[in-house]
């Protein structure tokens, strides 16, 4: 399995962020948590990347924004898995 590096950008209070963190831990995925609430500089990390509300998943510089699961599945290389021999 290739290395991934997952970052997760959430704020307080955030239904799909909750959604998000729990998909990766079923999944086994680890990951980076950065919690946008009260903390300037973490949301303006996360607005350099062009996105404005949580949750943002960051992998290996690939984003998913909003709780996407088949996205997920797809840039973190779950359903590939399947199809491979």
């Amino acid at each position: 399995m290739r290395h991934r590096n997952v970052e997760v950008y959430i704020s307080d209070n955030c239904k799909q962020c909750e959604q998000v963190t729990n998909q990766l831990d079923k999944w086994n995925i680890s990951y980076n948590v950065k919690n946008i609430t009260n903390a300037p500089a973490v949301l303006k990390e996360m607005q350099a990347h062009s996105v404005y509300s949580t949750p943002l998943v960051l992998i290996n510089g690939e984003k998913v924004h909003g709780f996407q699961k088949s996205k997920l599945q797809q840039v973190l290389g779950l359903v590939s898995r399947m199809h491979s021999a």
